[in-house]
C-alpha cells in the first residue's frame, strides 16, 4: 500500500463542502489518478481498506456508503501538509488553504468585493502533474443564460460558497455596478522579464514602489501599498473624481500614472539608487551616481533605452530591464486582484504592506497563515481615504 495513501484521501475529503456526498468510487478515481502520476498505482480494495482504517481512528466517518472527514481528520491533514506537500495534489492544497484562510480575513477582503463585479479564479487538477501544477479556470459571470450575469460577492457566505467551488483568487472591477468611474487609482509595478531573473529585480520593484508612494503622499494623496502576490507591488489611492478636470476619468487616471512615472524617473536620476541596483539597466553609464544611464526623453525613455522605469505597456522586449508602472487596469471593466486575495499561481496572498517597511518586505510574509494571523494590523495600513487630487495634478504637470 502506498505510504501516502491516507494523506491523499484525507486531503480530498478536506476540500469538499460539508454537504458534499463522496462515495468510494469518486475517492478511488481521484486518489488513483494522483498516485498513478507519482508511479504509485493503487487498487480500489486498498482505498476501501484505508478508509476503514481512517474511520477506526476517528479521522473519517461513513454514512450510508458516503464518506466525510471529521474535525480530527481535518486537523490531522493540516498537520501533515508541511511534510507531505510535494507529493499531494497542488489544487487541493490551494483550496484547503483558501478554506482555512478566507474565514479569517473575510471582513478585510469584502470591502473590496462588495458592490462591484468580481471575477474568480478556480483551480483544478492538472492531469499530467497534479502535485506540481494546477489547471486554472477564470470565471467572470455567475451565469450566462438567458444573459450574462456578473458575479456578486457581498457577504462571507457568498465568498465561502465560491471557495467551496474551488475559487481561490478574487479579482474585482475597479468600478462598481452603477458608478462607471474608477473607485481606485491602481499603479501596478512589475519587473521586466530580465529583471525578474536576477535577485535584485524585486528590490528594484520595491524601490520604485516606495518612490511612488512618497510622491503621492507628498502631494496630498493618501496612498496604500500591497504585494501583488507574485513578483510585483501595487500602489493604490482613492481620488475624489469630482476634483478632476472634465472628461473621461479613466483617461485621466491613465495619464496620471504616466506622469507619475516620468516624475519618479526624474527623482531617480537626481537622487540615485541603492548600491545593489547599480548596473541593472541596459545602457548604464552612470548618472547622478546611480550607475544607470538615463538617456534622452521624458521619464528616462529616450535614445539609448536608459532609465529604471517605464510606463510603456506595449513592447515587452523594450522594457525587459525596467520596472513598468502599469496603467492598463484603468478602464471600464478593468480589474485588479483584491487586497487579501490569494494569487492562484503562487499560493501567496496579495497582502497590504506597511509603508514604513516597503524595502524590508519579503514575499515569505505573504503566506496565508502569516497574513491571517496579522490581518487586522495589515488592514490598518490599507485604509483608502478619498483624497483631493489637485495638488498631485499640479506637481506632476497634468495641466
Amino acid at each position: 500500500m502506498p505510504e501516502s495513501l491516507s494523506d491523499h484521501i484525507l486531503l480530498l475529503l478536506a476540500i469538499k463542502a460539508p454537504e458534499a456526498e463522496i462515495d468510494l468510487g469518486h475517492i478511488y478515481e481521484k486518489v488513483s489518478r494522483d498516485l498513478s502520476c507519482l508511479n504509485k498505482p493503487v487498487r480500489k480494495e486498498e482505498v476501501a481498506g484505508e478508509l476503514a482504517s481512517l474511520e477506526a481512528k476517528g479521522l473519517v466517518e461513513s454514512r450510508g456508503g458516503l464518506y466525510y472527514i471529521t474535525r480530527t481528520g481535518r486537523s490531522e491533514i493540516m498537520s501533515r501538509l508541511p511534510q507531505a506537500a510535494s507529493r499531494l495534489n497542488l489544487s487541493y492544497r490551494m483550496v484547503l488553504a483558501a478554506k482555512e484562510y478566507y474565514p479569517r480575513v473575510a471582513d478585510h477582503i469584502l470591502p473590496f468585493l462588495r458592490g462591484r463585479p468580481v471575477s474568480v479564479v478556480k483551480v483544478f487538477s492538472d492531469e499530467s502533474d497534479p502535485a506540481g501544477k494546477v489547471k486554472p479556470l477564470f470565471v467572470r459571470y455567475a451565469r450566462y443564460k438567458p444573459s450574462p450575469q456578473h458575479i456578486r460577492i457581498d457577504s462571507e457566505d457568498q465568498l465561502m460558497g465560491y471557495v467551496d467551488d474551488h475559487a481561490v483568487d478574487f479579482i474585482p472591477y475597479v468600478h462598481g455596478f452603477t458608478r462607471k468611474e474608477p473607485s481606485w487609482l491602481v499603479i501596478d509595478l512589475d519587473a521586466g522579464e530580465e529583471l525578474r531573473d536576477v535577485p535584485e529585480g524585486f528590490l528594484a520593484v520595491k524601490f520604485v514602489a516606495e518612490k511612488v508612494f512618497r510622491l503621492l503622499e507628498g502631494s496630498g494623496v493618501k496612498p496604500a501599498v500591497k504585494f501583488s502576490g507574485s513578483r510585483g507591488m501595487q500602489v493604490w489611492a482613492a481620488l475624489d473624481n469630482s476634483r478632476l478636470p472634465s472628461g473621461d476619468p479613466f483617461s485621466h487616471y491613465r495619464r496620471i500614472i504616466q506622469l507619475v512615472q516620468a516624475r519618479v524617473e526624474e527623482e531617480i536620476a537626481r537622487e540615485g539608487v541603492p548600491g545593489e541596483l547599480r548596473g541593472l539597466v541596459s545602457g548604464s553609464s552612470g548618472s547622478a551616481g546611480t550607475g544607470i544611464g538615463l538617456g534622452g526623453g521624458a521619464g528616462g525613455e529616450g535614445a539609448g533605452g536608459g532609465g529604471l522605469t517605464t510606463a510603456k505597456v506595449a513592447g515587452k522586449a523594450e522594457r525587459a530591464r525596467k520596472v513598468l508602472l502599469d496603467w492598463s487596469s484603468m478602464k471600464p471593466m478593468g480589474d485588479v486582484r483584491a487586497p487579501f486575495s490569494i494569487h492562484y499561481k503562487t499560493g501567496l496572498v496579495s497582502c497590504p504592506v506597511d509603508p514604513s517597511r516597503i524595502m524590508e518586505f519579503d514575499p515569505s510574509e505573504a503566506a496565508p497563515e502569516r497574513v491571517a494571523g496579522s490581518s487586522d494590523r495589515l488592514a490598518g495600513s490599507f485604509l483608502l481615504e478619498e483624497s483631493d487630487p489637485r495638488r498631485l495634478l499640479e506637481r506632476i504637470g497634468f495641466f
